[in-house]
């Protein structure tokens, strides 16, 4: 009977555990080719250009790891439109990474990635820059 017991209780202790893991949501990316417009909820942004692109190709090493600069343009509802320099990678002295695209009372569009990665397939078949921004709320 004790044993019962005890089998019981732990069974229960661990399926309660279980119960509290929180879980990761994945991610949604919107991809946006080089010269074209996405409309979120907020806002549209349009990919302008690249400044830079110095990343270090795969199966290369490298001294720097190298960094990719890209200009958007986000026009808002109300009609305000700006042009907003984006920085992923490496950074200089005095520089952050600038990843945010758009953020406004708790909702955010975030630039995850540009591709084709250089030294990737993609890039090698010539396949034209893109940015994958990914939207997101307060409570996420």
């Amino acid at each position: 009977m004790k044993k019962s017991l005890f089998l019981l209780f732990t069974l229960f202790t661990f399926s309660v555990g279980a119960q509290t893991t929180k879980l990761e949501v994945p991610r949604i990316a919107v991809k946006v080719p080089l010269g074209e417009t996405v409309n979120f909820e907020e806002v549209a942004i349009t990919f302008n250009e690249v400044l830079e692109d110095s990343r270090c190709p795969k199966y290369v090493d490298c001294i720097w790891a190298g960094r990719v600069r890209v200009v958007v343009e986000i026009s808002e509802e109300n009609g305000k439109t700006e042009q907003k320099e984006l920085l992923l990678g490496a950074v200089k002295q005095g520089e952050t990474v600038q990843s945010e695209v758009f953020s406004k009372m708790g909702y955010r569009v975030e630039l995850m990635r540009v591709t084709p990665y250089p030294g990737s397939e993609e890039a090698d078949s010539g396949q034209p820059y893109a940015l994958l921004l990914a939207e997101t709320n307060k409570q996420d």
